[in-house]
């Protein structure tokens, strides 16, 4: 499965709730005018100061969007966390249950909010190989099959890995499946 990316660049202090209701607004539009499955990044980077309101009303918001079951067709990565946005997006994430995959602003894996440790285990194994099936990850991790099934059931439920088939999916390694090619290097110069 190839998701479409929508890829959302922030540059702005998030602070006050309105501000992230019309943020999310606009990623929430982005979602549905796709009309296919979607993997919509938002990239933080040059977010200074993101507050509790905010981080409630855009992140914890648009997760509990992708978790719907009628929603089922979006996922969302959030990109280039730092230290001063981490400790506001995951307290409102733990205190609604939910949970979200992320990079930090170095590229390291990033799992923020509530998630057993068990399934905290299997999503960074998806996370480091990329793609993988059940199978192979039970004996990875040396954990019986069914519990690993289950853990994944439960990251697919919480649309922090995708389901392709068999097959489990990262949601990193959907961003980089779906990136275009990079053109052919050629050591020549065209006259």
């Amino acid at each position: 499965m190839r998701p479409t990316i929508a890829h959302t660049t922030l540059f702005s202090y998030l602070v006050t709730r309105p501000t992230g209701r019309t943020v999310r607004a606009t990623v929430e539009r982005q979602i549905a005018e796709a009309g296919t499955t979607v993997l919509a990044v938002l990239d933080l980077r040059h977010v200074p100061l993101i507050d509790f309101s905010c981080a409630d009303e855009i992140v914890a918001k648009l997760v509990l969007l992708t978790s719907d079951a009628s929603t089922r067709l979006s996922f969302i990565l959030f990109r280039g966390i730092a230290d001063h946005h981490f400790e506001p997006i995951d307290s409102v994430l733990r205190r609604r249950g939910l949970a979200a995959a992320a990079e930090s602003a170095d590229g390291k894996p990033l799992l923020m909010g509530a998630l057993d440790p068990g399934a905290t285990a299997v999503w960074r194994e998806i996370w480091s190989l990329g793609r993988t099936g059940a199978s192979p990850l039970a004996a990875r991790l040396e954990l019986p099959r069914d519990c690993v099934r289950g853990l994944l059931d439960d990251l697919v439920a919480r649309a922090l890995v995708i389901r392709d088939g068999e097959r489990y999916v990262s949601l990193r390694h959907a961003l980089l499946d779906a990136a275009p090619p990079s053109p052919a290097r050629t050591d020549r110069e065209d006259p």
